[in-house]
């Protein structure tokens, strides 16, 4: 069969794989500087002889199999977390790699890129069109840029996110809203002016009042104060004061009410303490679902049951969110093994490199037509 010999083309490639992993890794792509690593990306793309595209936000897309049938879009994430300073030489112990960034989502990206090359060995014959894409704009404040970019260009009839913990399937996308909160005074001395309004005084009057809005446990909801900054010194009355924002929920419905009651606080309190307010959102990640009998989901349990890996089921927020707005059938599917993730100790259980190839390639190889059926 030719899955069995496209499995055993990946076997063969086991020391490529944490190579591969290294080298994207060790190219620095913090948000919104993601460039660097596009291009490497891309370049290894064409080193394999596929068909590749960058686009204006520097998404790589890689045509793997062409189809007259229907397109299927599986994705990694190209950008970290980690400011452009942060050393990310990587250090490998054993089993283990570790570097910022290497599982979120470096090892992924380099997962693709070994699949496609073994690929070139033992090519499946799939009822579908299989693109591979590395974009930008996952992390933080990046807004999912990068596939609503591919979505909206690509109009893929189904996306598959491959970022995360190998056994998971996130087919539940949480929404959130982000916001920079600010509120501006005219400042002074604390002692020959007081009484004039204060920028961070308003502040932690609606900080306050933000915490305390009821919260339902179902769908679950969230609230959090990021960061909040303000003031230039303890005797001054403060001109200005900015707050990062994060509401999350699970119902699109709940996040617009919970964003809505912010919004009212936020300016309802300006009014009172005699500041001015701006509310800008700055992220903005709509919900949705996959049903749990779609065959998009169920051929991913039944691919990872294949390989020996339990399934867990997640909610999250990923770039499926995106396409499972918009009708279209996706879900995030696990990647690899390890822990640490968004911080400076973050690593990569090597042999996961390889079971995450072959959980991919299983997938692929099950999928019918009816996994590209709206849901």
């Amino acid at each position: 069969m030719s899955l069995d010999r496209l499995l055993s083309a990946l076997a063969d490639r086991r020391e490529d794989f944490l190579k591969e992993t290294i080298d994207i890794t060790e190219v620095p792509a913090p948000p919104f500087q993601e460039e660097i690593r596009s291009r490497y990306v891309a370049r290894r793309y064409r080193e394999l002889d596929y068909p590749v595209e960058t686009d204006d936000l520097f998404n790589v897309v890689a045509e793997i199999h062409p189809s007259p049938g229907p397109t299927l879009l599986v994705a990694a994430h190209l950008d970290t977390v980690f400011p452009p300073e942060t050393d990310v030489r990587v250090r490998v112990e054993g089993e283990r790699a570790y570097a910022p960034g290497i599982r979120d989502n470096s090892a992924a990206v380099a997962i693709l890129l070994q699949v496609a090359a073994a690929w070139k060995e033992a090519p499946l014959s799939l009822p579908y069109r299989l693109l591979f894409a590395a974009n930008v704009g996952e992390e933080g404040l990046g807004d999912l840029r990068g596939i609503r970019h591919l979505v909206d260009r690509l109009r893929p009839d189904a996306v598959v996110a491959f970022d995360g913990h190998l056994g998971s399937i996130v087919h539940e996308a949480v929404g959130s809203r982000r916001v920079k909160a600010t509120y501006r005074g005219p400042g002074g001395h604390s002692f020959g002016d007081f009484g004039r309004p204060s920028a961070l005084h308003a502040m932690g009057t609606f900080v306050h009042r933000f915490t305390q809005i009821p919260i339902p446990s179902e769908p679950r909801t969230t609230l959090n104060v990021g960061t909040l900054r303000g003031g230039t010194s303890v005797n001054a009355i403060a001109e200005e004061a900015e707050a990062y924002l994060d509401m999350r929920s699970g119902d699109e419905k709940e996040l617009e009410r919970l964003f809505n009651e912010a919004s009212r606080l936020f300016f309802e309190t300006a009014q009172e303490k005699k500041v001015e307010g701006t509310f800008e959102v700055v992220g903005n990640r709509p919900a949705g679902h996959l049903p749990s009998s779609h065959s998009l989901l169920v051929t991913a349990q039944k691919a990872l049951l294949e390989q020996g890996l339990p399934f867990q089921m997640e909610p999250g927020s990923t770039d499926a969110n995106i396409p499972l707005a918009k009708g279209i059938p996706a879900l995030c599917l696990g990647a690899t093994l390890g822990g640490g993730a968004h911080t400076l100790k973050e690593y990569l259980e090597i042999p996961s490199l390889l079971k995450g190839a072959q959980t991919l390639v299983r997938f692929l190889a099950m999928l019918s037509e009816e996994a590209f059926r709206r849901a």
